[in-house]
């Protein structure tokens, strides 16, 4: 039994003031997979960041929800440009290769102001292999030659 790590970095671009320039919760979408030996490690020198299987909410204390995110609280004084990254680790033995990528989403409390949640979809689209492409292409092409003689 060992580790697996799933890792989600945000990226500030703008708008950072004094009502929202720290992160105390971010959570990353499981889809209600039951998660064993979940811990969280924060940005460099943002210090301890608590693991749970909840939700952010109002209060950034990942209580609440119905263990549909892997969830870290904690605090990290944020500013424009910066880049924060969260890495959550948990026991390899969890069905994780479930998942749904098109269910996955992503989420961060800001503070002081509380209660400010920030929540963004991540799903996936599909594209078609170029090899499928390659082979619609060709039946298209030979259409107009499908023409019967007379």
């Amino acid at each position: 039994m060992g580790a697996t790590t799933a890792t989600l970095t945000i990226t500030i671009a703008s708008g950072v003031n004094s009502n929202n320039d720290i992160i105390s919760a971010v959570n990353l979408g499981t889809d209600g997979l039951n998660l064993a030996g979940l811990t969280a490690v924060g940005p460099t020198g943002s210090g301890i960041w608590t693991a749970n299987q909840a939700s952010i909410n109002s209060t950034s204390n990942c209580t609440k929800g119905n263990g549909s995110f892997m969830c870290a609280a904690g605090s990290v004084l944020i500013a424009n440009g910066g880049t924060y990254t969260w890495t959550f680790s948990y026991d390899s033995n969890t069905a994780i290769s479930l998942l749904d990528p098109d269910s996955i989403h992503i989420g961060a409390n800001y503070d002081p102001h509380q209660g400010w949640i920030v929540s963004q979809s991540i799903g996936g689209t599909s594209v078609p292999e170029p090899a499928s492409l390659t082979l619609l292409g060709l039946g298209l092409f030979g259409v107009p030659f499908l023409r019967r003689k007379k």
